[in-house]
């Protein structure tokens, strides 16, 4: 089953197809963003699991470099028929976001 949350960063929202594992999500994203720095100091993020109305919370999230586990996320957003991004490089990085 696709899972997607809305996040929320200065002005603008955006989507994120997210994994499941261990009471976390966990997403692909660009590494050199102003999102992507912002969550390295602050460890924040605000999203909402409520795409139509959302409702943003900020949670805790973390930006990981570790080339498993990204290649884990992509093959399950790949199994899931979830991705973002139709390919695996060394541009992208894995959030690993707390679940309320």
């Amino acid at each position: 089953m696709k899972k997607i949350v809305k996040f929320k960063f200065q002005d603008t929202e955006g989507f994120l197809s997210v994994v499941e594992k261990s009471n976390h999500y966990y997403t692909l994203v660009k590494k050199d963003t102003p999102k992507v720095r912002d969550i390295q100091d602050t460890n924040k993020l605000l999203i909402s699991y409520e795409l139509k109305h959302p409702d943003f919370k900020e949670v805790y999230a973390n930006v990981i470099y570790d080339q498993e586990l990204i290649q884990w996320v992509y093959n399950k957003l790949e199994e899931e028929k979830n991705l973002y991004f139709k390919e695996l490089n060394d541009s992208l990085c894995a959030l690993e976001i707390v679940k309320e």
